[in-house]
């Protein structure tokens, strides 16, 4: 490295600490996989609507993969868009707060739709734009200090924040504490969103100009996109490498899809509790502390030691959440946070051993592509089996689908660890 490219991968390393700890802050504290359900469920919205949100969720994912990929693959002044979707992330929270506020079943129902939506679009951009943006900005030991350790700081702040609004507001109705830990949330995101504007680019793409529309219309356009989709998804499954890693991604799902179910199955059980929100908030939180450093050792080892041993902590927390639930050997809100607690610790591991696997093995050129298109792939398979979760919980009860992801879980740990150990960086079609 250059010592100027050096210079700024420093400056940048320290302000991307600050920032990525006041976005985790601001996920944490308002995780739509824990907040949304749980909010829903505590004003009687029915199960399988609660449940339904994570389809909606990530069929919003879907479309900007699918749509947005070429665009977000153009874009050189990525930090102003991730500030631009913080932002936004920060609106949709304002909106959360205000439909609660109402106390209306029907308007909590409509306005989550439409938030969940437009959460679903903002973070998957922010998602194929970050990842870029990171590796182009920090070399490979940095990306994987900064991703463990902004984990851990923002887990710290994310639980003093918690603990001093709950504290602060222990006199007032649960709604009340749960809406000031939310726009606590909105505040770190509208920081974060400033912060990042500070970060140095000096691996610009210059040869490169943002997408113009050149005369075509909407539909013209969106046909193209379309049409560039599943050219790359051709292309791209022609190549060792992306087969194996959307394999990878399809069975770490299963992980990912836990944590709503566990807020509702929480929601259900203490929903009008006067601290049963902000305990899932605090144990999600001391979850990234943990995740950190424990994650960061096991990377050592290897990406794909992490990536099973996540599936693995959410499969088991799953087991003793639905043991509890039947025969309830300990109390039902610390027997919740525990195994948020341990079902967190464990996504957190999946998703950052997964964006620094596909960081390693992704050549450049398809770096943004191959991440949209495996997403699209993956987010079919997950809106259909979030759905039938759904269905599941709705008709029988949520420790159900509870007891099929766990099982779904264990499956992945065993295939994940037995095919990542060699990723292959071979880019020509096989």
């Amino acid at each position: 490295m250059e010592p100027q490219e050096s210079q700024h991968e420093k400056r940048n390393l320290s302000i991307l600490f600050g920032q990525r700890a006041l976005a985790t802050m601001g996920w944490t504290m308002a995780n739509p996989a824990v907040v949304l359900p749980y909010l829903a469920i505590s004003l009687d919205v029915p199960v399988f609507l609660a449940g339904l949100l994570v389809s909606l969720r990530r069929s919003a994912n879907l479309g900007v993969a699918v749509l947005g990929a070429d665009f977000a693959a153009a874009r050189i002044n990525k930090k102003a868009d991730i500030s631009v979707t913080d932002f936004v992330l920060a609106l949709c929270y304002v909106l959360a707060v205000a439909s609660v506020i109402s106390n209306s079943t029907i308007v909590v129902t409509v306005m989550f739709i439409v938030i969940v939506l437009l959460i679903g679009l903002t973070e998957e951009y922010q998602n194929l734009i970050s990842w870029d943006f990171l590796a182009d900005t920090l070399q490979s030991e940095n990306r994987q200090r900064l991703m463990y350790t902004a984990m851990g700081i923002g887990g710290i702040g994310a639980i003093v924040f918690a603990w001093s609004a709950h504290f602060v507001m222990k006199e007032y109705p649960p709604l009340a504490r749960h809406s000031t830990v939310i726009a606590i949330a909105v505040i770190c995101f509208c920081v974060s969103a400033v912060s990042i504007l500070l970060v140095r680019e000096w691996k610009q793409q210059t040869d490169s100009t943002d997408p113009k529309p050149g005369g075509r219309s909407r539909l013209q356009a969106s046909r193209e996109a379309v049409a560039s989709f599943f050219s790359s998804l051709r292309h791209l499954l022609s190549m060792p490498w992306f087969r194996r890693y959307v394999l990878i991604r399809m069975a770490l799902q299963n992980v990912e899809l836990s944590v709503p179910f566990f807020a509702i199955l929480a929601a259900i059980s203490h929903g009008a509790s006067q601290k049963g929100l902000t305990a899932l908030i605090i144990s999600s939180a001391a979850a990234l502390v943990i995740a950190g450093p424990v994650w960061r050792f096991v990377g050592r080892i290897s990406n794909g030691a992490v990536m099973a041993g996540g599936a693995i902590m959410a499969a088991l927390a799953g087991v003793v959440l639905i043991v509890n639930h039947y025969v309830q050997w300990a109390d039902v809100t610390v027997v919740h946070s525990l195994t948020l607690f341990a079902v967190t610790v464990g996504v957190q591991g999946v998703s950052s051993a997964r964006a620094l696997y596909y960081m390693d093995i992704a050549p450049k050129e398809y770096r943004v592509s191959g991440l949209a298109v495996s997403k699209s792939v993956v987010r079919v398979a997950g809106i259909i089996l979030a759905a039938f979760m759904a269905a599941l919980a709705h008709m029988q009860h949520v420790t159900w689908a509870i007891a099929l992801v766990a099982i779904l879980n264990v499956c992945t740990a065993i295939f994940v660890f037995s095919v990542s150990g060699k990723p292959a960086h071979d880019v020509k079609p096989a």
